[in-house]
C-alpha cells in the first residue's frame, strides 16, 4: 500500500494481491463474530481498547481525551466509527464486532504487504502465495486477527517495516525508508514495543550500510567521518517520523495531565502493573521461562537460517541483520521479564514468527532460481508444521492457552444488569479500571461518574458532596488495589465507610449506597 507500483506489474498479479486481502479479511471477520457474538470469547485487553473508544462517544462530556493517555491510541481511534453505530446496536462493542473488523483488516493487510513484497522482488507466484497463506492462516496468527487484540495491528506494521527494509537493501530506493518509518510510527501508535523494535531496525540498517558494496559508493573509502554523516543522515530520514510522534505523544500527556510521562508512570500504566508481576528468578529464571514460550515461534527463523546454510550464505552480514531484527524485540522482552517488569505473556514473545516470515521475500530474491525450489520446500514445510503445532497447542498446551484465559473481568455483566434493573436513575461512581465491561453494558451511561469524567477525582474524594447515590468497588487484592476507590478508602470493600452502607455483593464487587 505504501510502495510505488512498478510500471511493469502485471494486472493479474495485482488482482491476486487484492483477492488474498478480501479472502483473509472475510475469513477473519467471520471468525471474529463467531468468537465474540456466538461463543462469548472476549479478551480483556481487546475489550478495554473498545471501551476507551466507547467513553469518547457515550460518556458526557463527549471529548477525545476520554480515551485516556495510558494505552496507545490507534486501536481505539480506529474503532470510533463502529462505536458510533453501537448507539443503534450495542453488541457492536459488547460482543467485539467492531474490534474484529479492525483486526481482520490488519490481518488481511499484512498478508497483502507480504505478497506484494514477493512480487516486487520478482519471486515466483506459487511459493509467494503458499507462504503468505500458510502464515496468515496459521492458527495463532488467525486467532489474533479475529479477536480484537493489538498484537495483529502491531504485527502488520512490523511486517511493513521489515519488508520495506528488505526492499531498501535490495534496491536502495529512499521511498522504502519512508515506508519503514511509517511502519514504525503505526507500530508506536499501537504498542510501545515499537521503540526497541526501531532500535533493532536501526542496528540492521547500520550493519547493511557498513558492509554493503552498494552503500559504500555513497561515501569515500576509508573516510570514517563521511561514513558517519551518511549513516546519520539515513537514520534521520528513516526515524524522524517516529521521533516526532513520540515527542507529540509526550506533549499531549504533558498538556492534558501536567505529567509528560503520564503514559509511563501513572497509576494505570504498565509501570504500575509491574508491582503485581511475578518474580521469575532473574536472568536464570527468565531463560527457562522465555524458552518454554518462545520456541514455537522460532520455526520460521530456523527455516531461514537452514536455507542460508545450504546456500552458503550463512556467514554474512545479511544473516546478522535478519537475526538482529527478528530477535531484537524478544531480547528486549527477555530483560523485561528478568527484571520483573513484564507480564511475560506468550503473545509478547510471538514476534519472531511474524518478523521471520517478513524476511522470506528477501531471502528468495537473493537465491539463484535453481535454489529457490528447495528453499520453498523447506520454508513451506516449516510453516505447515508450525501451523499444525499451534492447532494442537490451542487445545492441549496450557502455555499456549494462557493468553486466551485473560477474559473480561468476571461478573461485570451481572453488575451492569443490576444497575439496569435497580439503579437506572441513580448517580453511580466507579473506577473504570476493572468495571469497563460493566460500563459498556449499562443502558443509561449518562448517570455514571467514571475515570474519564472531569469530576471523577473530586467525586472519589467526596462522594456525598458530589451527589453520588451509589459507589461500586472491586474486591481488594491484586489488580483490585489499583482501583481509585480502594486507593482512597482501603477499608471500603471489606468494612465499608461511615458515609455509605452495603446494598449487595456480586462475586468480587460490592455496591454501596451513599448516605446523605
Amino acid at each position: 500500500m505504501l510502495y510505488y507500483k512498478p510500471k511493469h506489474a502485471a494486472p493479474r498479479q495485482i488482482r491476486i494481491d487484492r483477492i488474498v486481502f478480501v479472502l483473509i479479511f472475510l475469513a477473519e471477520f467471520t471468525y471474529g463474530v463467531y468468537l465474540g457474538y456466538f461463543k462469548g470469547v472476549l479478551l480483556g485487553d481487546a475489550v478495554s481498547r473498545t471501551a476507551n473508544a466507547f467513553y469518547v462517544l457515550f460518556c458526557k462530556p463527549y471529548r477525545f481525551t476520554s480515551m485516556g493517555l495510558v494505552w496507545n491510541p490507534l486501536p481505539s481511534v480506529l474503532q470510533l466509527p463502529f462505536v458510533a453505530l453501537a448507539h443503534f446496536w450495542r453488541p457492536i462493542v459488547t460482543k467485539g464486532i467492531g474490534a474484529a473488523v479492525v483486526t481482520a483488516f490488519f490481518a488481511a493487510w499484512q498478508g497483502k504487504t507480504l505478497l506484494r513484497t514477493f512480487e516486487l522482488l520478482k519471486v515466483e507466484r506459487m511459493p509467494s502465495l503458499v507462504i503468505t497463506l500458510l502464515f496468515c492462516f496459521n492458527p495463532y496468527i488467525f486467532f489474533y486477527g479475529a479477536n480484537g487484540m493489538t498484537e495483529i495491528i502491531a504485527s502488520a506494521f512490523a511486517i511493513q517495516a521489515v519488508c520495506a527494509l528488505s526492499l531498501w537493501m535490495r534496491t536502495g530506493r529512499a521511498s522504502h525508508l519512508l515506508a519503514l518509518g511509517v511502519g514504525c510510527v503505526g507500530m508506536f501508535l499501537t504498542r510501545y514495543e515499537a521503540i526497541p523494535f526501531a532500535l533493532s531496525l536501526g542496528l540492521g540498517m547500520f550493519l547493511h550500510m557498513l558492509f554493503s558494496r552498494r552503500e559504500q559508493r555513497y561515501y569515500p573509502e576509508g573516510n570514517w567521518k563521511e561514513r558517519f554523516f551518511y549513516v546519520e543522515g539515513t537514520m534521520w530520514v528513516t526515524f524522524l517520523p517516529l521521533i516526532y510522534t513520540v515527542l507529540v505523544w509526550i506533549l499531549f500527556n504533558w498538556t492534558i495531565t501536567g505529567n509528560p510521562l503520564y503514559f509511563l508512570n501513572s497509576g494505570y500504566s504498565m509501570n504500575a502493573y509491574s508491582d503485581y508481576y511475578t518474580d521469575y528468578g532473574g536472568i536464570a529464571g527468565a531463560i527457562s521461562y522465555v524458552w518454554a514460550r518462545i520456541w514455537p515461534f522460532l520455526f520460521a527463523l530456523a527455516g531461514l537460517l537452514l536455507v542460508r546454510l545450504m546456500s552458503g550464505t550463512f556467514l554474512s552480514s545479511d544473516t546478522a541483520i535478519m537475526i538482529t531484527v527478528t530477535l531484537g524485540l524478544s531480547i528486549f522482552q527477555f530483560f523485561m521479564i528478568a527484571k520483573g517488569s513484564s507480564g511475560g505473556y506468550v503473545r509478547y514473545l510471538s514476534y519472531p514468527l511474524m518478523l521471520a516470515v517478513a524476511w522470506m521475500p528477501y531471502q528468495f530474491s537473493v537465491l539463484k532460481k535453481a535454489a529457490r525450489r528447495a528453499a520453498a520446500v523447506i520454508l513451506c514445510a516449516m510453516l505447515a508444521f508450525n501451523s499444525a503445532y499451534f492447532a494442537w497447542a490451542f487445545e492441549h498446551s496450557s502455555l499456549m492457552r494462557e493468553d486466551t484465559l485473560y477474559m473480561v473481568p468476571a461478573h461485570t455483566e451481572q453488575v451492569a444488569d443490576y444497575i439496569n434493573t435497580h439503579l437506572e436513575d441513580k448517580r453511580i461512581l466507579m473506577d473504570s479500571y476493572l468495571t469497563y465491561y460493566a460500563i459498556m453494558n449499562v443502558d443509561n451511561v449518562d448517570n455514571l461518574v467514571i475515570s474519564c469524567t472531569p469530576e471523577f477525582a473530586e467525586a472519589v474524594a467526596d462522594p456525598v458532596g458530589h451527589n453520588i447515590d451509589y459507589v461500586i468497588v472491586p474486591q481488594i487484592g491484586s489488580y483490585g488495589n489499583m482501583d481509585a476507590l480502594n486507593i482512597a478508602y482501603p477499608n471500603l470493600y471489606w468494612h465499608g465507610e461511615k458515609w455509605c452502607e452495603e446494598v449487595t455483593s456480586i462475586e468480587g464487587y460490592k455496591i454501596y449506597k451513599v448516605l446523605k
